[in-house]
């Protein structure tokens, strides 16, 4: 970074970050796990990269999991890893073993000293240490299947409706009976299961709600007549149901998304849609467009709908639905280490294209805290050097870039899922 865009990230280091998305596990969890450094690496992000630069599965299972001495474990990954050590999935990595350990790079020198520091530094209290106070992260919204309860000093709950919304069976519908203590007989009763679920998470402080059905279809929601959908679910009552990708399938669960949306908003919930690539590998991109969802946005207009990754790679399709529907807000989650470069290219293009006030600048998409620290920091410096840009440019001012990106990174997410200081 240039001298202007250091003052910049420096300044915005300062304001306090809602986390928008996370899949952080329990402190408790994480201290027992006590990860080296290659485990970083199991990631499915650092390790999609590493399975695309060629390391095979059972590469992958030798070197990143506990068994072999680290040194040996380190030469099966490093012909590997020298290829990917370059992205962002990897530069997020380092980026924390740097700041929070003391350690320039990831190398055969500093591999057991950065295990050793993790396993030091990992003590009840760090999440607080590396989240709050090195992070100045004001709260951080974890994705779950299910509402569970977590520490409401560092986390917000974000569960999700998929098992309510893609259907494959009717023991998925008696699961929901058993962990509900409901009796669902027909499609009215599991709808309204959907309403209840939805007013006792509203009550229970929830960021919203969350589905994630771009893992397995384009995003062509269309409404429904509630008759045939009720056939079909009485057809997977009975046994007698082509499954979730049949036809009949998806017409179940096109009704039964619009249901969910309708639920969640009554309830005055935030509707988070996974929107962009899928992880892994070798994942097909039907789902990745939100241009489709069109319809459900126009269908809900009071709804908050929150595109979570903001359609990556479709930026521009995300950044026309957010300029066009009030409803719609893009998150930056995960795709400043997708893309840091084209994170703020797109950047430049939504300041001067979508009203700031729909952009959500930072989820981390991760389970390490100290990843989730050099994400943060790598989100902080594109927008401190897309908004230089713009200071150079003479498009606007220094205090004006500061409320751009208090509104991005506290005042839009902290208003979209109802966090309050």
């Amino acid at each position: 970074m240039d001298t202007l865009s250091q003052e910049l990230f420096d300044e915005i280091s300062k304001i306090p970050c809602v986390n928008s998305h996370s899949h952080i596990s329990p402190e408790i969890d994480r201290i027992a796990e006590a990860p080296d450094a290659l485990a970083f690496f199991k990631h499915a992000y650092p390790a999609s990269d590493l399975v695309s630069a060629g390391m095979t599965n059972e590469q992958m299972k030798t070197a990143l999991e506990p068994g072999l001495p680290l040194a040996e474990r380190w030469t099966i990954f490093e012909p590997y890893f020298r290829f990917t050590r370059l992205t962002g999935y990897s530069q997020c990595i380092i980026e924390g073993f740097r700041d929070l350990l003391g350690f320039s790079d990831l190398t055969a020198e500093t591999v057991e000293p950065i295990s050793d520091a993790l396993r030091e530094h990992s003590k009840p209290g760090f999440y607080h240490e590396v989240l709050q106070r090195r992070s100045n992260i004001a709260l951080t919204v974890i994705n779950m299947e299910d509402l569970i309860e977590v520490d409401r000093t560092l986390f917000l709950p974000l569960p999700r409706l998929n098992r309510f919304s893609m259907l494959h069976s009717a023991d998925q519908v008696q699961a929901i009976e058993k962990d509900y203590d409901v009796s669902i007989t027909n499609l009215a009763e599991h709808v309204e299961v959907i309403r209840q679920v939805c007013r006792d998470w509203k009550r229970a402080t929830v960021a919203g709600v969350k589905m994630s059905q771009s893992y397995h279809r384009c995003m062509d929601f269309t409404a429904r007549q509630k008759e045939d959908a009720a056939r079909v679910f009485d057809g997977l009552m009975r046994g007698e149901y082509a499954g979730l990708e049949s036809e009949e399938g998806v017409l179940l669960e096109d009704y039964l998304v619009f249901e969910c949306c309708r639920a969640a908003s009554d309830a005055d919930l935030t509707i988070q849609f996974h929107q962009g690539i899928r992880a892994g590998n070798y994942g097909s991109m039907e789902g990745c467009t939100p241009a489709p969802l069109t319809e459900l946005f126009q269908a809900f207009r009071e709804a908050r709908f929150d595109l979570s990754h903001a359609g990556y790679p479709y930026l521009r399709e995300g950044a026309v639905l957010g300029k066009t529907f009030s409803n719609v807000y893009l998150n930056m989650s995960w795709i400043h280490i997708i893309s840091p470069i084209g994170s703020r290219l797109d950047l430049r293009e939504w300041f001067q294209m979508v009203p700031y006030n729909k952009i959500i600048a930072f989820g981390d998409d991760l389970q390490h805290v100290e990843a989730v620290y050099g994400h943060l920091k790598m989100a902080r410096q594109n927008f401190a050097i897309a908004l230089a840009e713009m200071i150079r440019e003479g498009l606007v001012s220094e205090s004006l870039v500061l409320d751009v990106a208090q509104a991005a990174f506290h005042d839009n997410p902290a208003k979209v899922y109802g966090v309050s200081d």
